[in-house]
């Protein structure tokens, strides 16, 4: 039966016989492969959800990462099979492979970078230099780690940007989210202004901000006066909090300093300016 249907399509196409089954073979194997990376890549994140349901003692982020690292080793190695399985049907790979010479090492020296990026990456992960959902600033851009590839990092920064950096060019990290944040808010103030009323707002602006969040590891506390400027002198909060906590609970002090001091009459700056001689 198979035989007379590969008779009647030789007798069909004629000499495009040959060329049609190459063309058709390619298609089933791209459609395979793209089905298997699909498939393979819902599996893949399926299992490593499972994984956080069991409550091990391994980090959200860090099956996250590994669970990217695996699906793209798992693309890499069905889109690698399906151009070799297509290249069989058209070329005689042991011939070329065995008469490589010359040939061969160019492809090694173009291929020194894929190997460099892989290898860099396995390091990365096995270091655990950082994971999947971290800020961190990678060679001088800072941004959201949203996926840790085979062969490349993948940042978001705050304005939706996004960064591909190949792992083997990565030297110096940043990482912005695995220890307590230290949160600094300098606020100026006029000379002449009441200090023990600043200081008292001050205080009640801790406590309130102390009960509004409980991402604090260290309370908000007055450290006192920091520099004396021409205008104003400079008051500082500090305290501690959870990663990537700190910019909320800043914004939010200053804005409730500024809201306290109008309530009050204060005054961020002196009106008259303080001119010394040359």
């Amino acid at each position: 039966m198979l035989g007379t249907v590969k008779e009647r399509l030789e007798y069909l196409l004629g000499d495009f016989y040959d060329p049609a089954m190459i063309l058709l073979k390619t298609v089933i194997v791209l459609i395979v492969a793209f089905a298997l990376v699909k498939i393979g890549r819902v599996v893949i994140k399926k299992l490593f959800d499972k994984q956080k349901k069991l409550k091990f003692k391994i980090d959200d982020k860090r099956i996250d990462t590994i669970s990217t690292l695996t699906i793209s080793i798992f693309k890499y190695t069905v889109y690698i099979g399906a151009l070799l399985t297509i290249l069989s049907g058209i070329l005689d790979l042991k011939a070329i492979l065995a008469a490589a010479g010359v040939g061969g090492v160019a492809l090694g020296f173009g291929a020194q970078s894929l190997v460099k990026d892989t290898i860099s990456g396995f390091f990365i992960l096995l270091e655990d230099q950082y994971a999947v959902g971290d800020t961190v600033t990678i060679e001088g851009l800072t941004g959201t780690v949203e996926h840790m590839e085979l062969r490349v990092t993948r940042l978001k920064n705050y304005t939706g940007d996004l960064y591909i950096i190949p792992n083997g060019e990565i030297r110096k990290v940043i990482n912005h989210t695995r220890d307590n944040k230290l949160v600094i808010v300098d606020i100026p103030i006029a000379y002449s202004s009441n200090m023990a009323k600043v200081t008292e707002i001050a205080k009640k602006v801790c406590d309130e901000v102390k009960k509004e969040f409980d991402k604090f590891t260290e309370d908000p506390s007055i450290l006192g006066i920091t520099s004396l400027g021409e205008q104003s002198m400079n008051l500082r909060i500090t305290a501690r909090t959870l990663p990537n906590e700190q910019w909320e609970i800043e914004r939010h002090i200053r804005l409730k300093i500024k809201e306290e001091f109008e309530k009050n009459g204060l005054e961020f700056f002196d009106r008259t300016r303080l001119i010394r001689p040359e």
